[in-house]
């Protein structure tokens, strides 16, 4: 091979195995997250939740829509959760200034002027199966991500579990692309290969089929009650959305992850299992409630012996080798999202408030 042609091999392979740098990840990426459970956001009240390295406030309008906006009142800067629900808008609990479902200051005591910088900054809002989650950003990038197979209105959903993995948010969702670990982790033994697509602008999703080789009593009770392989679907939207489906053959298992970066280096992970609604009321009644607590606890487990085995991985893009293939594409497709610009500025112009609660396929 000639000189140029090996300095053209050699620049092509720097450029391959170019990694982004660490500051290059977005503290809180411009993705969906989980504000609460909508039973907390009562009629005539507000909640306030610490979520993006602020405090944000939200309450309902009279038909029951969820509002949430930044707490900080655009005027001196009080908190809005101390304030009175009125109709549609929240009043300040400091000067009575009343902001509007849009954000906009609708009405201030003894003035007939309303400032222009008088708004608040109002995130996209989706509320479903019994929760709330909120976009990072003046408009959602795109909808609350749905699994593909199932109707959003046939699933039931059992209470969120939580844990914090010390880990960054996009080493937490590196793991869908991590194959080493399937087997070292969580007994899954490749039989098929990892196959990697997008199957969205704003989605990357993993796909493998594996044997069952571990000897946990989770993985124990899978081989004999269910089936001795799986195949598994691993969808990440906007960096902390995780969608897992697994299919047993005669059950599936599905399950969201919700992650909410809380410092550069600790996650808070939360874990909503699903099931298929049963058709009859007698057995949504008895039989989804005991279903879910078994699903959650086989689910929990599982992700709970992955987080204490783990220790606290750190991202080193020099010590990434030829096997970590794919989860070196999904730092540079993570790395490269778009991320939430001028959100600190309580003046910025916001947009009408969305509810994406269309399904992504």
């Amino acid at each position: 091979m000639s000189e140029h042609g090996q300095a053209t091999m050699l620049s092509s392979v720097r450029r391959i195995d170019h990694l982004p740098a660490a500051t290059t990840f977005a503290k809180y990426p411009a993705s969906w997250y989980l504000f609460g459970a909508s039973r907390d956001l009562k009629p005539g009240q507000t909640l306030s939740r610490k979520l993006f390295g602020r405090t944000l406030v939200g309450y309902r309008t009279t038909k029951g829509s969820p509002v949430i906006m930044d707490s900080r009142c655009s005027h001196l800067g009080a908190d809005l959760t101390g304030g009175k629900v009125e109709a549609d808008c929240i009043r300040c609990p400091f000067h009575g200034w009343a902001y509007g479902p849009d954000g906009r200051c609708v009405s201030i005591p003894n003035s007939n002027e309303i400032p222009g910088f008088a708004r608040q900054m109002i995130f996209p809002v989706a509320e479903r199966h019994g929760l709330i989650f909120v976009f990072f950003g003046a408009e959602a990038l795109f909808p609350l991500p749905s699994f593909s197979a199932v109707s959003d209105d046939d699933l039931v959903a059992a209470p969120p579990a939580r844990f914090i993995a010390d880990t960054s948010w996009y080493m937490v969702a590196a793991h869908g692309y991590d194959e080493q670990h399937f087997e070292t982790v969580h007994g899954r033994r490749l039989l098929t290969p990892l196959t990697v697509d997008r199957p969205a602008t704003y989605a990357r999703r993993s796909r493998y089929t594996a044997e069952i080789v571990g000897n946990r009593y989770y993985d124990r009770f899978l081989r004999s009650r269910l089936s001795r392989s799986v195949s598994i679907s691993i969808t990440t939207w906007g960096g902390t959305m995780v969608m897992i489906s697994g299919d047993f053959g005669r059950v599936k298992s599905l399950f969201m992850i919700a992650l909410e970066p809380l410092n550069d280096q600790q996650t808070l992970c939360s874990v909503i299992v699903f099931k298929q609604r049963s058709l009859t009321p007698v057995n949504r009644w008895l039989w989804d409630p005991l279903s879910l607590t078994v699903r959650k606890l086989l689910t929990r487990a599982y992700l709970i012996d992955e987080v204490r085995g783990l220790g606290c991985p750190r991202y080193a893009p020099h010590r990434l080798i030829a096997a970590d293939r794919e989860m070196k594409e999904y730092f540079r497709w993570v790395a490269a999202l778009p991320q939430s610009r001028n959100l600190h500025d309580p003046h910025a112009v916001n947009p009408q408030p969305q509810t994406a609660n269309a399904k992504v396929r």
